[in-house]
């Protein structure tokens, strides 16, 4: 039973959506790193927590800090002048820093809560720092690890909003690849339930690069690409449920190259005889 059909479908549209799903990533992360994403979510998401929306106060003083912002020159007026953006701020490193930039190196609460109100304008964040400092009774180490762990709870925010526009852009790239590329997940099952034996020699591959996967889909004999009839069918109903197709795999990227490879090791195991001695001294893998 195993070695039929039922599972060779499964096995080819795993495996073109694990395919799909490395293209995807590589050129989601190419657009990511050469337009700053990451960097750019960052700084505007210290500007939000610290409420210096347009960098004039202490989100730029901090990011003129050596502990935030190590590659770039500490003299930045504002920030067109910030050329080296810090992809990611170690909790402890923006708390020490902030501590430097308001002058909280002090001995006694008193002294710490003038020099906050001294450097700090916004009253939400000053409230913030002086509470703080009153929950810690000015211990620098206890404050030090506050701010921390008020900055580390922001940050997670921050990277729900960050993977949400992540996931737009590589949705909208995985269906432009599958439109491109004619990766229509209704008609390659149509055509792996006509010709099964093109997904049984479908494996496992932890080294496949993006390029190597998206052609073996084609070396594998997996139906993708145009050809003159395809071109014809678009002017049909048929074309209708080509466009359902790629939705369907675009869709299926948004799982992630890790998760596919995953369920492919499964569905490829449940087709044979079951985890090696090795994965099961390794404890890897699940009962089949």
């Amino acid at each position: 039973m195993f070695n039929s059909t039922v599972l060779d479908v499964p096995v080819g549209l795993i495996f073109t959506f694990l395919a799909v799903s490395l293209a995807v990533s590589a050129f989601t992360e190419s657009i990511a790193t050469i337009l700053q994403w990451r960097a750019r979510t960052l700084l505007q998401g210290v500007k939000d927590i610290l409420n210096d929306r347009d960098l004039s106060g202490i989100a730029l003083s901090l990011y003129n800090n050596a502990l935030v912002s190590p590659r770039d020159r500490g003299t930045a007026k504002g920030e067109k002048d910030l050329k080296n953006l810090p992809a990611y701020i170690d909790p402890d490193d923006f708390a020490s820093a902030l501590i430097d930039v308001t002058g909280m190196i002090q001995e006694a609460p008193d002294k710490i809560k003038a020099s906050i109100r001294s450097k700090v304008p916004d009253p939400q964040l000053q409230s913030l720092l002086e509470g703080v400092v009153d929950r810690t009774g000015g211990d620098l180490t206890k404050v030090r690890s506050e701010i921390a762990a008020w900055f580390d709870n922001s940050m997670d925010r921050l990277s729900g909003a960050y993977k949400r526009k992540t996931q737009l852009c590589s949705f909208l790239i995985a269906l432009t690849l599958a439109a491109a590329l004619n990766i229509s997940s209704i008609g390659i099952g149509k055509a792996l339930w006509l010709q099964p034996m093109v997904a049984r020699t479908i494996a496992p591959n932890a080294g496949l690069s993006a390029l190597q996967a998206v052609n073996e889909l084609k070396s594998l004999g997996i139906p993708v690409g145009w050809s003159k009839t395809q071109l014809n069918d678009l002017k049909s109903w048929i074309g209708v449920e080509m466009v359902v197709g790629w939705l369907i795999t675009a869709v299926a990227t948004l799982f992630g190259a890790p998760f596919w490879f995953d369920t492919l090791e499964r569905v490829v195991r449940l087709k044979g005889s079951g985890p090696s001695p090795a994965e099961k001294r390794s404890n890897i893998s699940a009962a089949a």
